[in-house]
């Protein structure tokens, strides 16, 4: 089940009344201590953002969309970055925008499904409402529908789905989580995208108790990427420019159990060290703050 947590800590949130059932967590790149989630399925289309103190930010509600079954999160690059941009390390290579995931299919029938993005808003005070307009990207999975929970945005703006359940082969033996890539380009209006699958995880959903995945998020510095589920944080070396996992360096794996915080879904960074904010659903429910182990990378 992995080591435990060097340090964990609860952080009460002062959450607003919209925000009834947390489902992820994205943290800022470029508003310190800022992070954005969402309500899951059947709710209204609000983005939230907090901060790391637990203090309510400001809410958006996000025009152009619909929240079917909303489960995930990310904050990236709106666009791939230039040859210049990416010459010049001072500051992001373009503007960074907030994705919200309408990944979840519980049942694995939908034939497609929707990812939104919209500008990263300005934090605000407390009780501050806006609204943002999304974009749409209507995509489907090359093998069939997936239910999905995990994104996570790479700095080349392409994105990454880790599906959530028991998978199983042709002989019915459990398959490992499996990650799908849509590229930056795959933003064209009116054209749905195909998800490709490029890789898949050492964590084998339904292998063990509470072991689906429900969230993942790349550290700020594209170095690492924390994939959380039900009991566990599995955190993997990754390449900095892609995003991808760096085969052949094993996970590092920390159980959460520890922390009596089993029930909820949310995983981002809580800066830019080591540490992790995972959330709970319940608009209640406080954040926790954890310390867990880091492998190694061959550098």
């Amino acid at each position: 089940m992995g080591v435990p947590p060097a340090s964990f800590a609860a952080v009460p949130l002062e959450a607003r009344p919209e925000l009834v059932e947390n489902s992820a967590a994205a943290l800022s790149h470029t508003q310190p201590g800022v992070w954005f989630t969402i309500n899951d399925s059947g709710n209204d289309p609000w983005l939230f953002a907090l901060d790391t103190t637990g203090r309510d930010r400001g809410v958006w509600r996000v025009g152009g969309a619909s929240n079917v079954d909303w489960e995930s999160a990310s904050v990236g690059p709106c666009a791939p970055p230039t040859a210049a941009a990416v010459a010049d390390t001072s500051g992001p290579a373009s503007g960074e925008c907030v994705f919200i995931g309408d990944t979840g299919d519980n049942d694995a029938k939908r034939p497609s499904r929707v990812i939104y993005r919209v500008a990263e808003p300005k934090a605000a005070q407390a009780g501050f409402t806006g609204e943002v307009t999304a974009q749409s990207l209507i995509y489907s999975y090359a093998d069939g529908p997936h239910d999905v929970e995990a994104m996570y945005v790479a700095p080349n703006a392409d994105i990454y789905l880790i599906t959530k359940r028991r998978l199983a082969d042709a002989a019915g033996r459990m398959r490992p989580a499996l990650v799908f890539r849509l590229a930056a380009e795959a933003w064209r209006p009116g054209v749905p995208a195909i998800a490709q699958i490029v890789d898949s995880l050492p964590i084998v959903p339904g292998s063990a108790p509470l072991r689906i995945v429900t969230d993942a998020a790349l550290s700020p510095d594209a170095r690492y990427l924390a994939v959380r589920t039900y009991a566990q944080v599995f955190v993997f070396v990754t390449d900095p420019l892609t995003g991808r996992v760096i085969n052949g360096i094993p996970p590092a794996v920390c159980n959460t159990m520890t922390t009596g915080e089993w029930g909820g879904e949310g995983i981002t960074w809580f800066g830019r060290g080591a540490a992790l904010l995972m959330t709970a659903e319940g608009r209640e429910s406080p954040m926790y703050v954890v310390d867990c182990p880091m492998p190694r990378r061959d550098e």
